[in-house]
């Protein structure tokens, strides 16, 4: 018996001693639960920030321009981004060496205890200068864990997964970044709308982020409960060798990564953070620019996963150019309905944007992680992954705001979005297939 066999069926008997129940593509049910729910708190948590980033710019960042206060809020909400890739390579390497399952407990307490203490923040009125200055470092720290949570997860979650299946989970780990953001949207919108938004500014505008506090126990509890994924016993019990070929196509698929991610963060956080544009640029009330991006949402999260499941078919790279081709020839058109200042208008234009981004995600994960080795699987995506999104994805909300007023067009975004889109097209062309090979140890 080789010595991959002996790990894994020491996985299986862990699995069993453990009573998981079993999903049906004989992934534990409560493993897919464990690595998604921190995925949902990332989400959720950026949701918040965003749908309240008029509010917290006047709390938090006074100015006599409205505009200048709300830029200024969204840069401190990307400032949390420059720490990701930080925390891609600690816990990256934490996650190759010490285990997958560990390293997750690690960053939901940290994205949970700075959320908590978001919500008990004193504001700029009564603390002066000392509350921007907690709210930057403690999106500094939440930036710094969420470097290795999405990724984390995901490769988490993929990796228990069988060949030929894996696009599948891909898609479910994505859709849970929607659905996190859908809670997160669904929580303000609901106490905007029932308590008007002058008590969200006076105080409501903590519940949020006190309710992602107690999410994150739950998500403790559950990630500690689990055994570590197949893939990473199977690595860790096998002989270690050197083996220097591989290190050339290793830079090659970290570039390759680098580079779609460059377009796909810019398009998925251009996504998400619509409320806060439409909000600002057409001035449309916060509760219209809110209700429209849920609604085009809820479209979006079941076509990730079908997206996903499909990509383990036809391929990772084929689901996705044909989403990137579609962002190039629609995205001016997308801009001129969000930026009309009608509902209907913008909301159709939402639901257009969010049915492209669909098939570009949900293959995602997968793609980007089998291009690595088990013994580097966590480093190499994590790293990969979240320096293109700190350096690109974090500052899409603040370059699209600021670039529509600068000019004042709204359409000024969308060359920056093709541009992207342009990138990971030619990335995508060059990453070899994998969709229906053994994840390469």
């Amino acid at each position: 018996m080789s010595t991959d066999d002996a790990a894994g069926m020491v996985g299986q008997a862990a699995d069993a001693q453990a009573g998981e129940e079993m999903g049906p593509s004989g992934v534990p049910r409560r493993v897919t639960v464990a690595a998604v729910l921190g995925t949902v708190l990332e989400w959720y948590d950026f949701a918040i920030y965003a749908a309240l980033a008029t509010v917290i710019a006047r709390l938090f960042f006074p100015a006599a321009d409205p505009t200048v206060a709300l830029l200024v809020a969204l840069a401190s909400y990307a400032v949390g981004f420059v720490c990701r890739p930080v925390g891609a390579v600690v816990f990256g390497r934490m996650g190759d060496r010490v285990g997958r399952r560990t390293t997750l407990a690690v960053t939901i307490l940290v994205v949970g205890s700075a959320s908590l203490l978001i919500g008990l923040l004193p504001t700029y009125p009564s603390a002066g200068l000392l509350s921007p200055l907690l709210l930057v470092i403690l999106r500094m720290a939440q930036g710094f864990a969420v470097g290795a949570e999405w990724t984390g997860g995901a490769t988490y979650l993929i990796e228990h997964a069988a060949t030929g299946r894996r696009g599948r989970y891909s898609g479910i780990v994505q859709a849970a970044t929607v659905v996190g953001f859908l809670l997160g949207v669904g929580v303000v919108t609901l106490l905007t709308s029932t308590l008007g938004e002058a008590a969200v500014a006076h105080g409501v505008w903590r519940v949020p982020f006190l309710l992602g506090g107690a999410v994150a126990i739950v998500g403790l509890f559950v990630r500690l409960g689990l055994a570590d994924s197949p893939e990473f016993r199977r690595a860790r019990g096998a002989a270690l060798t050197v083996d220097t070929g591989p290190a050339e196509s290793m830079r090659r698929n970290w570039l390759l990564v680098f580079g779609s991610v460059f377009g796909l963060a810019v398009l998925g956080y251009t996504a998400t953070g619509f409320p806060s544009y439409v909000a600002g640029v057409t001035g449309l009330p916060l509760t219209s620019a809110l209700a429209t991006n849920a609604a085009a949402l809820v479209v979006e999260v079941p076509l990730i996963m079908v997206a996903g499941a499909l990509s383990d078919r036809v391929g990772r790279t084929r689901v996705m150019t044909v989403a990137m081709v579609g962002f190039v020839v629609t995205v001016y058109p997308v801009f001129l309905l969000v930026g009309s200042g009608s509902v209907p208008l913008v909301l159709l234009g939402q639901v257009l944007f969010v049915v492209l981004y669909a098939g570009a995600s949900g293959p995602m994960a997968a793609l980007f992680m089998e291009l690595f080795p088990t013994r580097l699987r966590s480093t190499g995506f994590g790293t990969s992954y979240n320096i293109g999104v700190a350096l690109f994805g974090g500052t899409a909300p603040l370059v699209n705001t600021a670039l529509a007023s600068w000019t004042g067009s709204t359409m000024a975004p969308a060359h920056y979005l093709v541009f992207g889109a342009l990138v990971a097209l030619a990335c995508l062309w060059r990453m070899p297939r994998g969709h229906d090979r053994e994840l390469p140890r």
